[in-house]
This record gives C-alpha cells, structure tokens and sequence, in this order.
C-alpha cells in the first residue's frame, strides 16, 4: 500500500467515514456546514467522491466503500 493513489487526506477521511455510517451526500454537506468545515457544499463532496470512484476504480459509492474498508483506509 506504498502507492500514493492509497493515500486519503483527513477530508476525504472523513467524507468516507461519513459515507460508511450511511449518511447520504446531501447529509454530509450538512454536517460539514454544521461544523463549519471547509468545503461544505454539495457539489463539493460531490466532486470530491467522484475522484475517489475514479481513483480506486470503484462504479458505486457501495463498492468505494467496500474496497477502502477491506483493505484497512477507512
């Protein structure tokens, strides 16, 4: 797991931990905008769970979360 593509910073962490409790998107906007975290929107984390998809070739949100968990990210 020496590969760089494995590395997750603490707001894309956060995102997926988030995602892996089963708050949807737009609750996660919400809870960044509660908190006061840095970018809140939901096209934010949008975009931001997209390049993660695509980063560790996941089709779904489901399989993202899948994979990060079995191999120890999240």
């Amino acid at each position: 797991m020496k590969n760089k593509d494995y590395l997750i910073n603490p707001y894309e962490k956060l995102i997926l931990d988030k995602l892996k409790i089963g708050l949807t998107q737009i609750e996660i906007s919400s809870y960044l905008k509660e908190e006061e975290i840095k970018p809140c929107h939901i096209r934010s984390v949008e975009d931001r769970v997209r390049g993660l998809k695509e980063r560790f070739k996941a089709k779904t949100i489901v399989s993202l979360v899948y994979k990060l968990s079995k191999d120890g990210l999240i």
